[in-house]
């Protein structure tokens, strides 16, 4: 498993002997929980767009390549400058070898096609790590000190208690176990097996020298994973995934029904439809008005399939997209996506079916839709005489509409709670709670927007797609929207935002089985207004 996955970089890179090092990186990167542990390593991939190809390498089917641009925007430059300079690799041959290997170790950890828990994850690094021997087993064990000053660096606190660790040596991490145990004990228990597991693996070995070369190291990443848990404030472990293709190995399946799902993809007129509705009646109405509309001859409807446990559409829905139809006689390229009660979807319309689609389904989540033209920046004004940069119909824009309109002065906190306005231009860098820099305009226009209004009040809101576990996801997004909340707060307006809340994949309307890009109209951050 590892040993042909070392081997393979070895060969293939010319890597020689520090192989095993980088490989060795890439699992103290996984298993380090500062950064969210495997969850948040695979969440880095789904922000990057490259959602399908990590579903690939966890699923049972081929591993989906990646290229080196793609593998730099999953790790990050600083993450891939530190791997190379931690492993002695030169950067190039870095990036090109983390698109091969990392396939491959995600594919090793999770043979049954779901993500473990930091128990699990630790248990089976130590069982892959005891079948090695030799100069491969030296060079993955050896490589942890570099993978434990990487994760370290990433964790902040949890590098300097890797340096302690170093310096103190086994003693020093025992310590720090038994300092936590109370904090993190089911980690505390996941790192003994590991070292039991690397114990057995030695057994008989009478180089007492040759032991602690091989066991100190992993020492010191077993104390990084339980120091990032303490300093971290978690106490136990993330849940494994629960979704429907990956069930907890000990609990009871349990059948998950789908949102339907109708999708259709224009291209140089013809027409290709895909998704899922709950019925032959829905099945049979689609395709006689699409024949009706684009001609038989035009239209592939073999990827439109049925499932009696696919949830419903919206209400609504289908009388709708029938007076949507005639609107797009001239349409020719593009795509146009809806699930449950979301559009997904929507490109290369033309422009008055475009508006169409907006009155029509007004009140649907929807992307930043358009008929293809880039977007660009205009001047909104506040009362107060402030000029702000934002763009036509975005989040600031209806915010200043709704703040002034009769809807918000008479509304109560019951009229309003479901009244959200989604950020448009707020992005998080991968897999942290880090606000991406070009976040900046936006973050000081709803400054200026809360100084222009002093008794407005806003509650953030965090939201993900239904992908992945659902513990992990519902934390990840309270603490992105309390990162935004802390990041007002920085700004002077912190009184006029006193909640912040993260919902997780609660209110994701997409199936976890569409595309990456359909998901990610669920992957946001919102506001809306307090009274």
């Amino acid at each position: 498993m590892f040993e042909s996955i070392i081997n393979n970089a070895r060969d293939s890179f010319g890597l020689g002997d520090k192989a095993g090092s980088l490989v060795s990186s890439l699992l103290g990167i996984i298993a380090n929980p500062a950064n969210g542990g495997f969850a948040g390593f695979v969440e880095r991939f789904r922000e990057a767009g490259l959602g399908d190809a990590v579903d690939s390498w966890i699923g049972d089917g081929t591993n989906q390549p990646i290229t080196d641009e793609e593998v730099e925007k999953a790790f990050g430059s600083e993450t891939i400058d530190e791997i190379a300079d931690q492993t002695g690799v030169d950067r190039t041959s870095a990036l090109s070898a983390l698109g091969t290997i990392t396939p491959q170790v995600v594919d090793v950890l999770t043979p049954d096609a779901k993500l473990p828990d930091e128990t699990s994850l630790m248990e089976r690094i130590g069982g892959f790590l005891s079948e090695f021997g030799g100069s491969v087993g030296a060079a993955v064990l050896g490589g942890l000190t570099a993978a434990g000053a990487i994760a370290g660096s990433a964790a902040g606190k949890a590098g300097e208690v890797a340096g302690a660790a170093v310096d103190s040596g086994k003693e020093a991490v025992g310590k720090g176990a038994e300092l936590v145990g109370d904090a993190a004990g089911a980690t505390v228990d996941a790192g003994k097996k590991v070292v039991g597991a690397v114990g057995d693996a030695l057994d008989g070995n009478t180089d007492g020298g040759g032991i602690l070369r091989w066991l100190f190291p992993l020492l010191i990443l077993v104390g990084l994973v339980i120091l990032g848990f303490w300093f971290c404030g978690k106490s136990t472990p993330i849940p494994p995934a629960t979704n429907a293709s990956k069930i907890n190995a000990n609990s009871t399946p349990t059948a998950r029904s789908v949102e339907s799902s109708f999708s259709i993809v224009a291209k140089d007129g013809k027409y290709v439809v895909t998704g899922v509705v709950p019925d032959q009646k829905t099945f049979d109405e689609i395709r006689s008005k699409l024949e009706a509309q684009f001609g038989a001859g035009n239209l592939d409807i073999t990827g439109l399939k049925l499932d009696a446990s696919a949830k419903p559409f919206a209400s609504g829905w289908w009388d709708n997209f029938q007076k949507l139809l005639p609107g797009l006689n001239a349409w020719k390229n593009g795509t146009l996506s809806f699930a449950g009660n979301a559009i997904t979807a929507a490109s290369g319309l033309p422009a008055a079916a475009l508006e169409q689609l907006k009155s029509l389904f007004a009140g649907w989540t929807m992307p930043a839709i358009g008929s293809g033209e880039k977007r660009s920046l205009t001047e909104v004004s506040l009362p107060d005489g402030t000029k702000l940069q934002a763009y036509p119909g975005g989040i600031e824009d209806q915010l200043i509409k709704f703040i002034v309109s009769d809807e918000y002065k008479n509304g109560t906190a019951e009229s309003l709670k479901d009244k959200w306005f989604s950020f448009d231009d707020l992005n998080f860098k991968f897999g942290t709670t880090e606000l991406a820099p070009e976040s900046k305009r936006q973050l000081d226009n709803i400054v200026a927007i809360l100084k222009a209004f002093p008794d407005v009040k806003f509650k953030i809101g965090g939201y993900t797609d239904k992908k992945g576990d659902d513990a992990a996801n519902k934390k990840l997004s309270d603490d992105r929207a309390k990162a935004v909340k802390a990041a007002l707060g920085k700004a002077g307006v912190g009184a006029q935002v006193p909640e912040a809340e993260g919902y997780g994949e609660q209110f994701a309307t997409v199936a976890e089985t569409a595309s990456d890009e359909e998901r990610k109209v669920d992957r946001k951050t919102a506001i809306r207004l307090l009274k």
